[in-house]
């Protein structure tokens, strides 16, 4: 080819045809700039390709995180409902002076049982360390930097609040009405019901008890707010299962 363009050239030279050399030098100059543009192009499109290709397999992941973080969340959700429950029936049963039966053990034990959430975010991290702005839906972006930065640490302050508070007492005030206090032992995702040892029941109904009520009166009010908190974020991640398959499956039908 270009000893074909060449031989053009030599010959418009050779028969002095210099105007018609100029033009075609011209076209000549213009042909090779389309082609050096042309193949910009194509290679700034296989860039594009590549680039939404990774952020395809990170979305993917991500969602799988979306996923476990909602798993984890709707599990500890269940424990705090059992909180509050256990505390409130335990709270009125000791107001009204009720005797002890053997049923209420297990629900003595879970007014010390506290939740913590086990954050899945291995996608997260990927895309911080290269930019959140590769995460092309605005919508997407803004809701993965609220679960991984803005709500997980408005999450993860109420859950210290409860356990260091829970902690306290069953290191502390615990032992004037305990023997043995024993919460719920969970493994694998399951769990069995604790027990409890008290050692003199009458010291729980009277004004000797006192603490350990408004330890329940406490308890029952940070577990609610916690239990809000959870219930708020477990919807953000939530949203964010629904956003990406919305977006994987618009993107599959282009």
């Amino acid at each position: 080819m270009i000893k074909f363009f060449r031989h053009i050239r030599r010959s418009l030279i050779n028969q002095n045809q210099m105007g018609k050399y100029f033009k075609y030098a011209i076209g000549e100059i213009l042909l090779v700039v389309v082609g050096i543009l042309i193949a910009l192009q194509v290679n700034n499109w296989n860039e594009q390709r590549k680039l939404r290709n990774y952020e395809k397999q990170l979305l993917n992941q991500l969602r799988i995180d979306f996923k476990r973080n909602s798993d984890d969340l709707k599990f500890n959700i269940m424990l705090q409902n059992k909180i509050i429950n256990s505390s409130k029936l335990i709270l009125q049963h000791l107001e009204d002076k009720r005797p002890f039966h053997d049923s209420l053990s297990n629900h003595f034990a879970n007014t010390v049982l506290w939740t913590k959430f086990i954050v899945s975010e291995g996608a997260y991290k990927t895309i911080e360390s290269q930019g959140l702005d590769i995460i092309s839906n605005l919508e997407l972006r803004d809701l993965t930097f609220r679960v991984f930065e803005g709500n997980l640490n408005w999450l993860r302050q109420m859950e210290n609040t409860v356990i260091n508070f829970t902690e306290d007492f069953r290191q502390g005030d615990a032992s004037r009405y305990f023997t043995a206090l024993n919460p719920i032992v969970i493994k694998d995702g399951r769990f069995d019901d604790g027990w409890v040892q008290i050692s003199d029941y009458s010291k729980l109904i009277s004004n000797e008890g006192n603490k350990y009520k408004l330890y329940l009166n406490t308890v029952i009010n940070e577990t609610k707010i916690l239990l809000k908190i959870t219930k708020g974020y477990l919807d953000d991640n939530e949203q964010g299962v629904v956003k990406i398959d919305s977006i994987l499956n618009f993107e599959s039908n282009d």
